[in-house]
């Protein structure tokens, strides 16, 4: 019996360090991600740690001390307890030990980068993808992504990137935002032209996000571009850059209040912002370098000229500083939100298109496309604090906690 004892101790040893090893790489796979993180090498740590505390692992397999089996069968219960137990208290400390992430669309998934840290963290990936918008649900557990190549709005599981869903939409799913109460979301994508030589106006499809289900679509204009919401979050408000106008649409009642004419300030209007504390509109025109803000009324309030293709543009926090990307100059550019006043510039990667501030204020990202970067600035001076490489043709931008930028606001 003692020797059938030692030779089955010695199985278990396999066993277990077999199990181990599949669940350490189990874990990857599960994950589906690929990623520079230590919380992996905690787990084990404190897996092991466990095992020697409570004498199991020494006690099974260093001394060999020689048991009935009924015995051993009990120890090995209170072995794989402490086994589940360290890999409940490990996981579930993960979310709350992490520090604020942004999420990156790109092409073939999504980059989730450590703010703080000022690195790539894990890449989420979806092959074959081309991902557009993206936003996040109010707890940080729910991702939502336009995706151009399946024509759909993927919903993704946070902390594992498991796909939860796809919503079929249409050709060419864009711009994506997140109402402010988080309860809906709205994605903008062209129908499809078949072989019809009119012009076909946008759609914009609400999603509800607790159903997920497309709950309700409104018509918009001629390639939309940029969403937003008035203050109250009764209003819906849609860039439509091949008509120069905009679209007012009461949520509500679905149905569109005004379209607003945009001809004589500028031409193709592609950025759409409202001030954090009043609601004042900031809006770029790509095409006629413009830089304009409205008031609640739709108004002109001021105008000034930008550097060349504004696109991206959110205020700061504070409401303070208005910076918007002009991505053929490549440039990142800061203007006094009152009077358009120019306070700094700051070099950017080809094709940058949307940026975010972190969540504490202190930092500025921004996607820069064409250059497969993410470039990370100090958002008091301006100067580069790190540059990301490695990221396929980076096009949306968010974090969570949810901070301000041209994607997003808290």
């Amino acid at each position: 019996m003692k020797l059938i004892n030692y030779f089955f101790l010695i199985q278990l040893q396999f066993f277990i360090e077999m199990q181990f090893q599949f669940f350490r790489f189990f874990y990857i796979d599960y994950f589906n991600v690929t990623q520079k993180h230590d919380n992996l090498n905690k787990f084990f740590i404190f897996f092991s740690m466990s095992i020697q505390k409570n004498g199991f692992f020494n006690f099974f397999l260093l001394k060999f001390k020689i048991l009935s089996f009924s015995t051993l069968l009990i120890h090995l219960w209170v072995f794989f307890l402490v086994i589940i137990f360290s890999a409940l208290i490990c996981f579930s400390s993960v979310r709350a030990s992490v520090h604020p992430l942004a999420y990156v669309s790109c092409e073939g998934g999504i980059a989730i980068i450590d703010i703080e840290k000022n690195e790539k963290l894990m890449t989420i990936a979806l092959p074959g993808s081309m991902l557009r918008g993206i936003g996040i649900d109010k707890e940080g557990k729910t991702l939502f992504v336009a995706d151009k190549s399946t024509q759909s709005l993927l919903i993704l599981d946070a902390n594992n990137g498991k796909i939860k869903k796809a919503i079929r939409l249409g050709q060419n799913p864009e711009f994506l935002r997140l109402h402010p109460e988080r309860k809906f979301l709205f994605v903008s994508y062209e129908p499809d032209l078949l072989k019809s030589s009119s012009p076909i106006g946008a759609k914009i499809a609400q999603i509800d996000i607790q159903k997920e289900r497309i709950d309700n679509e409104f018509s918009g204009g001629n390639e939309t571009e940029a969403i937003e919401f008035s203050q109250d979050g009764s209003k819906l408000l849609v860039a439509n850059e091949g008509e120069n106008s905009i679209g007012l649409y009461d949520i509500e009642t679905r149905r569109e209040i005004r379209r607003i004419d945009l001809q004589k300030i500028g031409t193709r209007p592609r950025g759409l912002k409202r001030a954090p504390q009043e609601e004042i509109y900031a809006v770029t025109f790509e095409n006629s370098n413009t830089l304009a803000l409205f008031d609640k009324n739709f108004s002109l309030l001021k105008t000034t000229t930008t550097a060349s293709g504004p696109y991206g543009v959110a205020f700061d926090p504070s409401g303070k500083r208005l910076l918007l990307l002009a991505f053929r100059d490549r440039k990142l550019q800061v203007f006094d939100s009152q009077n358009l006043k120019l306070l700094a510039e700051a070099p950017v990667g080809l094709r940058s298109w949307h940026f975010t501030f972190s969540p504490d204020g202190k930092k500025i990202l921004v996607a820069s496309g064409r250059s497969d970067a993410l470039y990370i600035f100090d958002a008091d001076n301006y100067k580069e604090l790190a540059k990301i490489e490695g990221i396929k043709m980076p096009w949306g931008i968010i974090t969570y906690p949810l901070s301000y930028g041209s994607l997003d606001s808290p």
